[in-house]
């Protein structure tokens, strides 16, 4: 029995065994990985791809990660934070476009407390009722995370970048922990969220070993949706001169996923772009059954802007085109994971 049956027998490989799949030369096992979970895809999901707006709403972050350009210390970021008719025009326009899953990300931005979250997610839910919304806002309390599951935040996005402790500690300040990523993230889906969480993948310092301990990780915290995000250098980082992840690992990654997750909703990243101009249809292929495409807010009169309409419906339009050719259907709804079931 090859690595790859094993996977789709057993859900789990050891970590060695991560690694040989992951480094294999192996044409015929590599082939073998793709088809298996796009056999995986097609049984579950029958081809159909689910749309998601991601919309940065702010940009103020008090941390220190290595790897991220918004942190406090890159003084040259210029700052900003979206009103409400600025946030409520970005979701109408996706909303209009067929997006039901709406992105709330931003920096650990202190502003953004409770009451003005809580306040934020009511109005956003009235006026969009048959949307899913999903934050990225970091790490907050837990009592935090259930007064806005309350309000109206359905999903919650976040990643523990790395499953090896000495590997985050080089990735973030000391100030940071992983013990205190994780604690976090089961606490968003002990409240209910529906969890959504990943890792990076071609970080500096990263090993093989550090790749197959994040599957591992995964295992044990049972997502109900997975986001892998490759490593890109960013100016005013440490990392800025850091070359990208590779692609070839993350599609890896994904399949191997596809395999293990069969009914998770498996994200295809904007960003992932940046390493192949049909990333985003590679990784479909590879088992992702979503793409999150980014959402701006309409651009000030007299700005030189592209314009936020004309710019989403050519994404959108490319996409749709792309996915058809490979046999693939973009489909209107939130896509509730299957592995979610809503606390009563």
């Amino acid at each position: 029995m090859d690595l790859v049956e094993k996977l789709k027998m057993n859900s789990v490989l050891t970590d060695e065994e991560y690694m040989e799949l992951l480094a294999t030369d192996d044409g015929e096992l590599r082939t073998k990985l793709f088809v298996t979970a796009q056999e995986a895809l097609s049984a579950v999901f029958e081809n159909k791809v689910y749309m998601q707006g991601v919309l940065e709403f702010t940009n103020h972050c008090p941390k220190n990660c290595l790897y991220c350009d918004l942190r406090a210390e890159n003084i040259e970021q210029p700052r900003f934070r979206l009103n409400w008719e600025q946030i409520r025009g970005a979701c109408q326009l996706g909303y209009d476009m067929g997006l039901r899953t709406f992105v709330l990300q931003g920096g650990e931005d202190h502003y953004y407390t409770d009451m003005i979250m809580c306040n934020l997610l009511t109005n956003l839910k009235k006026i969009f009722p048959d949307c899913a919304l999903t934050l990225a806002l970091g790490e907050r309390s837990k009592l935090s995370y259930s007064r806005m599951h309350k309000s109206g935040a359905d999903r919650y996005l976040l990643r523990f970048q790395t499953a090896d402790p000495l590997h985050f500690s080089k990735l973030h300040p000391p100030t940071d922990a992983l013990s205190k990523k994780i604690d976090c993230i089961n606490d968003a889906k002990d409240v209910g969220y529906e969890l959504d969480t990943g890792f990076l993948v071609g970080a500096p310092y990263e090993t093989p070993v550090y790749l197959a301990r994040n599957l591992t990780l995964l295992q044990e915290i049972s997502p109900h949706a997975i986001s892998i995000s490759p490593f890109l250098p960013k100016e005013g980082t440490a990392f800025r001169r850091h070359r990208k992840a590779n692609l070839e690992i993350v599609l890896r990654l994904m399949a191997i996923l596809r395999i293990m997750f069969p009914k998770a909703n498996i994200i295809a990243p904007w960003n992932i772009r940046r390493l192949h101009a049909e990333g985003q249809i590679l990784a479909v292929l590879s088992g992702a059954n979503v793409v999150r495409l980014p959402l701006t807010a309409a651009p000030e009169a007299g700005s030189l802007k592209t314009d936020a309409r004309e710019q989403l419906l050519h994404n959108l339009t490319m996409l749709y085109s792309n996915l058809k050719g490979h046999g693939y259907e973009m489909t209107v709804g939130m896509g509730n994971s299957l592995l979610y079931k809503k606390k009563k």
